[in-house]
């Protein structure tokens, strides 16, 4: 590690300069930025002079130093801040797995992303290359991939300022080459968090479009109004997604490190998530005056039902969420390709095959105590029940750690291994994982050996296509009070659940015969 005060910069770095004392004290707590001199001479700065030099300029660091220098990758922002990209090499965002404490029996494990079983995409496992679009890397092409190496993380897709940066959809995390790198780079600022933008660039993206996946994370949410999601509605409270998933702070200094929160199966000590009641206070007192206070919450009624339960009426408000995906229907040569007539998306594709788009998607409900059911590559891949639940929040009411969550309902079908019992990794993408993707060759009996022999998965040469289901938790767009689920009181209130038709709540799911506003009876204790 250099020493702090014996930076080397060009002296082109030596102008007049002017930053923020936040940002100075921050520098020149991290290792020393060191830079070949130019053929004019050596000058040898410490962080500490660099930093007042942007002061007196009036600019932050970032931007001064990267108009006299190219940016030439992860090693330019290393030069100052090694000890931040050695903390992301040990982070769930990166390696994309975690010491494993919520997912049941394999508590303990280092699992994560890249080893789940899904049925959108499947699994990273041969798709590395296409996959890795979204993470927060450069080059994870296929499972040789350097972990350790600080020059392998992605500064700038979490840091950037400009609203400019992206990657390339099939480059393995390599940006975009459209992308401006030292515009991106002088627009980071010392005090700055990472935008909404820069988090849901990816996160919107997951399952391979806008909002396929979590159905309550879209592009929307870069720029929402209250009406969508009051936290974050540029007419609301206009948070950044880090007011939540906060990095973790040490008490004595201040500092924070690359833990982001939120991982809900591993690394979950990683960041500081806030909960509801962190800031709205408990069930009785932010209900409190309320109509809500002698309706919803008398005699205990309700006490178990989660804040987002009722305040999460319906997800995919403005960008419709893929609720239906049938792997089986893929590889047909159909034209003109269908369009869902509700949400103007396409329903096929001959690479993914039939799906179902919704909009104002109602969450189901289910006892959650923060455990799962998962399906993980070769370490518990295996099947003996149709449909297959692939993802499972654990939990009953006779749990007192579980409370009814919502959750969006994904189901559709994929090949398995009927011989051994195996819910089957495709290859699907490119030739790293296998010389035979099902999107090149549409071949499934080779995509599924390819894809055997990359995992260790066992094959036997059979396959067909199966149904699956898979629950993902729901805890975004977050809806104005007063449409929330009961905010109208007794009556009209309670048949935003207890409705005579019975469609909105699956009672037999959370242990009762049938609604117990009609009669219905506990079936669990």
């Amino acid at each position: 590690m250099n020493d702090v005060n014996s930076c080397k910069l060009p002296p082109s770095c030596c102008r007049p300069a002017r930053f923020l004392l936040a940002g100075l004290l921050a520098l020149v707590m991290i290792p020393a930025l060191t830079s070949a001199a130019n053929s004019s001479g050596d000058s040898t700065l410490s962080v500490a002079d660099v930093v007042q030099q942007a002061e007196m300029n009036g600019v932050d660091v970032h931007e001064h130093f990267f108009s006299d220098q190219p940016y030439e990758g992860t090693a330019s922002c290393l030069q100052c801040h090694e000890e931040a990209g050695t903390q992301m090499l040990d982070s769930g965002h990166f390696k994309w797995a975690g010491k494993v404490e919520n997912i049941d029996g394999l508590e303990g494990m280092i699992l994560g992303k890249r080893d789940l079983i899904n049925n959108f995409c499947i699994a990273t496992d041969t798709n590395e290359a296409r996959c890795t679009q979204c993470h927060v890397g450069y080059g994870w092409k296929d499972n040789s991939y350097d972990f350790t190496n600080p020059e392998n993380v992605d500064c700038l897709v979490c840091h950037d300022q400009s609203g400019t940066y992206k990657k390339g959809k099939t480059s393995a995390g390599m940006p975009d080459p459209s992308v401006d790198l030292n515009l991106v780079a002088k627009s980071i600022r010392v005090d700055s968090v990472p935008t909404r933008k820069n988090c849901i660039g990816c996160h919107a993206f997951a399952g391979g479009g806008d909002n396929v996946k979590h159905g309550d994370i879209s592009s929307a949410m870069i720029d929402p109004s209250a009406d969508l999601d009051v936290h974050m509605g540029r007419d609301g409270a206009d948070f950044e997604c880090v007011a939540c998933h906060a990095a973790n702070h040490d008490p004595k200094t201040g500092a924070v490190n690359h833990g982001i929160a939120g991982q809900e199966l591993h690394s979950v000590h990683e960041g500081e998530m806030k909960e509801c009641t962190d800031c709205h206070g408990s069930q009785d007192v932010v209900h409190d005056g309320t109509a809500s206070e002698h309706t919803l919450f008398f005699a205990n009624w309700h006490e178990r039902l989660a804040c987002t339960s009722c305040h999460i009426p319906a997800i995919a408000k403005a960008v419709s969420t893929k609720t239906e995906w049938y792997w089986s229907d893929a590889g047909q040569n159909i034209s003109p390709i269908p369009i869902d007539a509700d949400t103007g998306r396409p329903a096929y594709d001959k690479k993914k095959g039939t799906f179902n788009w919704e909009f104002n998607v109602r969450p189901v409900l289910r006892w959650y105590n923060g455990k799962w059911d998962r399906k993980v590559v070769v370490v518990n891949d295996k099947y003996d029940e149709v449909p297959i639940p692939l993802a499972n929040p654990l939990g009953d009411r006779s749990d007192p750690d579980a409370m009814i969550r919502p959750f969006k309902l994904m189901i559709g079908d994929q090949a398995v291994d009927p011989v051994t019992k195996t819910v089957s990794v495709p290859h699907l993408f490119g030739t790293a994982g296998g010389p035979n993707p099902y999107w090149g060759k549409f071949d499934w009996n080779l995509a599924l050996e390819d894809g055997a022999l990359y995992t260790g998965q066992e094959y036997s040469g059979t396959y067909e296509f199966v149904e699956t289901t898979m629950f993902l938790t729901v805890n975004h767009q977050i809806a104005p009070a007063d449409q929330a689920l009961g905010y109208g009181g007794i009556v009209d209130g309670c048949m935003d659940c207890h409705d005579p038709g019975n469609e909105y709540v699956e009672w037999d799911e959370l242990g009762w015969t049938g609604d117990p506003l009609r009669g219905g009876s506990r079936t669990m204790e």
